[in-house]
């Protein structure tokens, strides 16, 4: 069931550009809207579920160590750049 939001305060140069996007894919301003702000939600709430995860893992004593996870990600890292 979709419920009808309220009003949202933008500056002049965002909305401008809100409805640059919509003309350019043929869409109504208050459509790219609502996607914008369904898409930041997902996102945020997925961040915020995966935090709680790694807290109720340190809660647990399952950590890892510091260097470890260094090493990792500096390799990965490397392997982006090959």
């Amino acid at each position: 069931m979709a419920l009808k939001a309220t009003s949202v305060r933008l500056d002049e140069e965002t909305l401008s550009r809100i409805g640059e996007m919509a003309d350019a894919i043929d869409r109504p301003r208050a459509w790219l809207m609502a996607q914008a702000i369904k898409q930041y939600v997902e996102r945020e709430d997925g961040f915020i579920q995966d935090v709680q995860k790694g807290i109720e893992a340190a809660d647990a004593g399952r950590l890892r160590n510091h260097e470890d996870v260094k090493a990792k990600w500096e390799a990965r890292r490397a392997n982006q750049m090959d």
